[in-house]
């Protein structure tokens, strides 16, 4: 084609160069593009296809789905301009129960599994557990329905306990589900009352002070040979594991003002100056956002 003269020249040469340049943007956007976006997890090969990747599909899982991920991260130019959030979910506790009401049942398919894993890592049966800023339930639920002996109180603001209640029943639980509506920073927590005490996802939204006073208030509730158990990006240690850190903290920045990604190693500190001892890493197969854990128990 490219090759014709005259009228059939003109009239396809140009679609010719067309097809050209398509089909070489296509070679150079799968020998550069689509590698790293695979390393990213965003894409996979599956046979002679190229579908969504994990990272992908848990993000069209998430609270508001793809469309509302992809506005928040197309805010990252302003926010690096001006530190303006693109939403905020540390507000007062008023703020944050309307805020988390709408949003905890869609977190909760993004940590089912993760869930499930903690609750198969334990390696004492709790009977009286307590789950702090609950929202769904997934963590505490979760351990109910490993142990079957185990009870699950939720703690957390009062309109977001019904996604708890409508969890618990969905999985038939209700009998072993109670909840405590009111704000975790100060609703009377009966003293030693908990085998074992989790707070999954919550100290993230709290900068450093409030979170170390709010993890020693939890280590009064534990009691004597129970454990408190602190999920949240803390799985550190690797190039990898600190990169997903790091991506963490900009997605933090972008939905709170006091919000911090916290170090291991303070988180560690926190838990033996509130009392407890032979802290424990917990890694998860899935640790997207840097997923991880600390267990630590009490004397």
């Amino acid at each position: 084609i490219l090759t014709l003269e005259g009228i059939e020249g003109k009239l396809f040469r140009p679609m010719a160069w067309t097809v050209i340049f398509a089909l070489a943007g296509s070679m150079l956007l799968s020998l550069t593009l689509l590698p790293v976006l695979a390393s990213l997890g965003l894409v996979r090969r599956d046979g002679a296809r190229v579908v969504l990747g994990e990272v992908t599909e848990a993000t069209a899982r998430g609270p508001g789905g793809a469309r509302l991920t992809l506005e928040m991260w197309g805010h990252v130019e302003r926010f690096l301009q001006t530190g303006e959030p693109f939403v905020l979910m540390d507000q007062d506790p008023d703020a944050r129960e309307l805020a988390y009401r709408d949003v905890v049942a869609d977190l909760a398919a993004m940590f089912e599994g993760p869930a499930r894993e903690l609750a198969a890592k334990l390696s004492t049966a709790p009977r009286r557990v307590l789950d702090v800023g609950c929202g769904s339930g997934v963590w505490g639920l979760a351990i109910a329905e490993r142990h079957p002996d185990a009870s699950v109180t939720g703690l957390d603001l009062p309109a977001v306990l019904e996604t708890f209640r409508a969890r618990a029943r969905a999985l038939s639980l209700s009998g072993r589900a109670h909840t405590l509506p009111g704000n975790m920073h100060d609703t009377t927590l009966p003293e030693a009352g908990f085998d074992l005490v989790v707070i999954a996802n919550v100290i993230r939204l709290e900068p450093p002070p409030v979170a170390e006073s709010l993890l020693r208030r939890l280590a009064r509730a534990v009691a004597p040979g129970g454990s408190l158990v602190v999920v949240d990006a803390l799985a550190g240690g690797t190039p990898a594991r600190e990169h997903e850190r790091r991506l963490y903290a900009l997605h933090l920045g972008l939905r709170t003002r006091t919000g911090e990604v916290h170090r291991p190693e303070a988180v560690a500190r926190w838990l033996t100056a509130a009392g407890l001892s032979d802290v424990t890493a917990i890694d998860f197969a899935e640790g997207r956002g840097g997923l991880g854990a600390m267990l630590a128990r009490k004397p």
